[in-house]
């Protein structure tokens, strides 16, 4: 059976010293595993650079807008991007393609064609709508510090005037 999530929309201040959010003032939104479901939290920058992150599971920086239209991904951009990692095998790389890539397949830009097996590596065959030509993306376990390290490069994703080139190590 599925687990159903849900968490809180933005209240609008900052879960950290209750202040309220000033229009267009910088805060970071955060996900987290609480005792029985996933929990938000959006925290002002000095609350943020101050909170522990050891429990977050992702994290990303945004502005307040009392009026918003949602978050707006350039899905297109981020194909591209998991094409042109197709031949980085940098751990931090391979790890960032196959997060990027599950975004891609909820959002319906990818379908999964099959899985497959290579050695005791495990590969997603996904494809492009409309393709028949598959693709392998290597599944991945990201541990803590690998993810703190996505978070950081997927917040620049999502606000591109915080957007700085990845640093995926050396090969």
């Amino acid at each position: 059976m599925a687990q159903a999530w849900s968490y809180q929309a933005r209240k609008g201040g900052c879960v950290g010293c209750n202040r309220d959010f000033a229009e267009g003032e910088t805060l970071f939104s955060l996900l987290s595993m609480g005792e029985e479901s996933l929990e938000r939290g959006d925290l002002c920058s000095s609350c943020f650079e101050a909170h522990d992150q050891t429990d977050d599971l992702f994290w990303w920086r945004t502005q307040h807008a009392e009026k918003r239209g949602g978050l707006k991904l350039d899905l297109d951009a981020l194909l591209g991007l998991v094409m042109r990692l197709e031949e980085d095998k940098r751990d931090g790389a391979l790890d960032f393609r196959f997060l990027v890539a599950l975004l891609l397949v909820r959002h319906r830009k990818l379908k999964l064609a099959s899985v497959s097996k290579k050695g005791k590596a495990e590969f997603l065959e996904l494809r492009k709508p409309r393709a028949k030509a598959t693709f392998p993306v290597q599944v991945r376990e990201l541990e803590e510090e690998q993810r703190a390290k996505l978070s950081q490069v997927l917040s620049g994703l999502m606000d591109p005037s915080l957007s700085q080139e990845p640093d995926f190590g050396s090969p």
